[in-house]
């Protein structure tokens, strides 16, 4: 939506008392108005909020009316005709939560009740939705995907830490990629049920899939809602064949965030402090990797990948018999795929919380290892700082894509930059499963 945004509505009633008002400690604010009915506007954007005015209330006088949406704290006044608010300047396709409100002397009154509706395009208005399709033409899909970022559950059932990042596949390759991302909005419902608009950029990891990124981490307890207009729009052409949107892709996926799970490790201060929901709540000390077997920096993101009880080799590793070790660990939490795991460390008590000396994974005494190995959902954050190891590269692990520098992430983007978009598939990397220690 535009910070434009504008509204149209009545000014005084037809038949209102014109004479002098009396002070405003004299008169009553209005009662709240009630919205009959939000519909699409006549234009592209719009919405039309149709009202019936305040119920008589000791005589108090409207002197105008202002609405809001999404339950912000943003009030616009209308202005125009009575008994209807138009809004503008808002996204076709998108879910707007509206209210109104009664103004005069005294101030403004109670707000209605909320009434959602859609703005939707006239047929033909859309550039992208010609009235007449090509004839030439190739319908296309797309399957959602919430956890995107190889999680390891299935978003769509259980709720997820904000550091996940959904995907969209399509069944064809898409030739005009600004389409498909301007046709696609996202917001978060938040716990206290207002709308939040979450400023992001889908990135391209093939001419067939994009992943939404948000500039920071979801909200908390949220619902999280990507909503499609794609359906008869016209995605680019191959060859002579339009490619267009089926009419599933009219469609809104959603998936649910927990708390806000962020958990910051220090190579420095050797510790690791954790945040849930803003709050800090604990504060662990660790040990991370030595000199030459650093500890990467940057964002990690857990997942299912957990074991109660693993064994640690030097051999897993590459090193020779000189460095030989075999080491029993309980509470092991995943974080790369290259080997980087939160665990308990027996051998390693006399220097976690003063010094580094692991092989890159971080080392933790087992209650608090056992507190990251139960309280920890798919889609946790993990930040790294200050390791003196390299950055987590794009393909290694969950949070790997949350390593790419914004500006890179915008080249991935149709929307994002000027010129053609990058489409390397920033998630494939090399080998299988390793374990450090």
């Amino acid at each position: 939506m535009s910070l434009a945004l504008s509204a149209v509505v009545v000014a005084a009633p037809a038949g209102a008392d014109t004479s002098p008002s009396p002070s405003p400690s004299q008169v009553a604010v209005p009662a709240a108005p009630s919205i009959t009915k939000v519909v699409g506007g006549l234009a592209s954007g719009q919405l039309a909020v149709r009202y019936a005015p305040p119920a008589s209330d000791g005589g108090a006088v409207v002197a105008g009316y202002e609405v809001t949406i999404d339950g912000g704290t943003t009030w616009w006044p209308c202005v125009g005709t009575t008994g209807t608010c138009t809004l503008t300047n808002l996204a076709n396709g998108t879910t707007y939560d509206v209210s109104l409100r009664a103004v005069n002397a005294a101030g403004p009154g109670a707000a209605s009740t909320v009434v959602s509706g859609v703005p939707s395009v006239p047929v033909g208005t859309d550039p992208d939705k010609p009235k007449k399709l090509p004839k030439n033409r190739a319908w296309t899909n797309a399957t959602f995907k919430a956890a995107g970022n190889n999680l390891g559950v299935d978003g769509s059932r259980t709720k997820l830490g904000v550091g996940t990042l959904p995907q969209l596949t399509f069944t064809r390759s898409i030739p005009d990629k600004r389409v498909v991302e301007s046709h696609l909005d996202v917001k978060a419902i938040l716990q206290d049920g207002r709308v939040k608009r979450i400023k992001g950029a889908w990135g391209w990891i093939s001419d067939r899939t994009a992943v939404f990124r948000p500039m920071k981490y979801w909200p908390g307890h949220a619902t999280i809602m990507i909503t499609s207009t794609l359906d008869r729009a016209v995605l680019g052409t191959a060859g002579r064949t339009a490619v267009v949107g089926s009419k599933n892709l009219a469609s809104t996926w959603t998936f649910k965030t927990a708390r806000k799970f962020v958990a910051k490790v220090d190579g420095q201060k050797v510790n690791m402090r954790v945040w849930i929901d803003g709050k800090k709540v604990k504060t662990f000390p660790v040990s991370l990797g030595k000199s030459e077997w650093e500890t990467r920096n940057g964002v990690k993101v857990i997942s299912t990948l957990k074991e109660a009880d693993k064994t640690y080799t030097s051999e897993s590793l590459g090193l020779g018999p000189e460095e030989f070790y075999e080491l029993d660990a309980p509470w092991n939490t995943r974080l790369t795929p290259t080997g980087e795991f939160i665990h308990t460390a027996p051998w390693a008590y006399g220097r976690i919380g003063r010094y580094n000396g692991s092989h890159g994974c971080t080392n933790m005494f087992e209650q608090d290892a056992k507190w990251i190995f139960d309280k920890t959902i798919p889609g946790d954050v993990v930040l790294y700082q200050n390791t003196g190891g390299d950055d987590v590269q794009s393909w290694n692990g969950p949070g790997g894509l949350w390593n790419i520098p914004w500006d890179q992430w915008l080249k991935k983007s149709a929307l994002g930059h000027v010129g053609s978009v990058d489409t390397t598939d920033s998630t494939a990397g090399s080998g299988g499963l390793q374990a450090s220690a």
